[in-house]
């Protein structure tokens, strides 16, 4: 995506119009996962920069359990407890000041596709006051994990996986040896976003959770060649242009470019920078092969890239395939966090 500002208005500006912010006292927090200094100016009213000069940090990169003070914040917990009701094992829940559809699905554990058809929206547009329904909640997959896992895992059967909070087709496709794309067929699936306790048919070889631990090495050496032959892939392109939709080496924009690179390894669908973040599995810091991204041209994850160790991450951006360093001036005010894929 492109780093440059958009003029146009996302509905989280437009809502934050419509309210003034009430200052209120600093507060201390603890980081857990998930978190990034993005996100958490989001949710107490802050911003970004404010945070890092209150508590001097030197880095945005954030260590789960680590104290951080809140300057001016109103608290995210009660905030969000005082305009959520709960009825019947879903969630009623009142739009305020600063929303977005991408906001409240990434507080609530959600895709904004889940809420958009729980609701029945026909845009993302959203409006102060307006009560949004919130099912599909995330569980804790204990049930479907045993049920799961049942099959031995040298024969080849055919099973039912019920989606748990984390899964993507790719994961999956993993855990029974299969492909996304074999998943895909086999449940006549539109779409890769996928809802939990959504029901698929999985035919394949299961792996089971009592795997040798020298399986278990051979599971992490495959994973390294996969992320070492993604981020080779991804470096013959540096210089590439940038190209908005690009997904060829005639041109990339930021999520045609890991679109290219993940497929080298893997069968992904085409998916905006906000897409990804929504599939990927959230961690503290960033490791080789991570995906990091960015809030830039509109609020929320608008670019991405691969973490490439030290600092450093692979993008396609205004300037085309390059390699940049999240210590940037630009880069590092705008980092919203890493998520893992493999």
């Amino acid at each position: 995506m492109k780093k440059k500002l958009a003029a146009g208005l996302t509905a989280s500006a437009i809502v934050s119009t419509t309210l003034a912010v009430t200052p209120a006292e600093a507060a201390t927090i603890k980081v857990k996962s998930g978190d990034s200094l993005w996100k958490l100016a989001q949710n107490y009213n802050t911003s970004v920069a404010a945070i890092t000069s209150a508590n001097h940090l030197s880095t945005t990169v954030l260590s789960i359990g680590q104290t951080l003070t809140i300057p001016g914040s109103n608290s995210g917990t009660s905030s969000t407890s005082s305009s959520t009701t709960k009825k019947s094992g879903s969630s009623v829940y009142t739009v305020k000041s600063g929303d977005s559809l991408w906001k409240i699905a990434n507080n609530y554990n959600l895709t904004v596709q889940q809420i958009r058809n729980s609701n029945n929206l026909k845009s993302d547009m959203l409006y102060v006051g307006q009560v949004l329904k919130l099912t599909g909640k995330a569980s804790s997959g204990t049930s479907s994990s045993s049920s799961s896992s049942s099959s031995n895992a040298s024969s080849s059967t055919t099973t039912t996986y019920t989606v748990k909070s984390g899964d993507s087709l790719w994961v999956i496709a993993q855990k029974f040896n299969v492909t996304a794309q074999q998943i895909r067929e086999k449940n006549n699936l539109k779409t890769d976003v996928l809802q939990i306790g959504q029901k698929l048919v999985i035919s394949g070889k299961t792996s089971t959770s009592s795997s040798s631990s020298s399986g278990s090495s051979s599971n992490t050496s495959s994973t390294s060649a996969k992320i070492n032959t993604m981020i080779a892939a991804a470096k013959e392109q540096l210089g590439v242009p940038y190209r908005w939709g690009g997904t060829t080496p005639a041109g990339f924009d930021c999520s045609g470019f890991i679109y290219y690179a993940l497929n080298k390894v893997t069968s992904v669908s085409r998916l905006t920078a906000a897409g990804y973040w929504n599939t990927m599995k959230p961690v503290s810091q960033p490791a080789v092969g991570d995906f990091v991204f960015f809030t830039t041209y509109k609020a929320g994850p608008s670019h991405v890239g691969i973490y490439l160790g030290n600092g450093e991450f692979i993008n396609a951006n205004d300037s085309g395939v390059v390699i940049s360093s999240m210590n940037n001036s630009y880069w590092k005010q705008r980092y919203l966090g890493a998520k893992r894929y493999f």
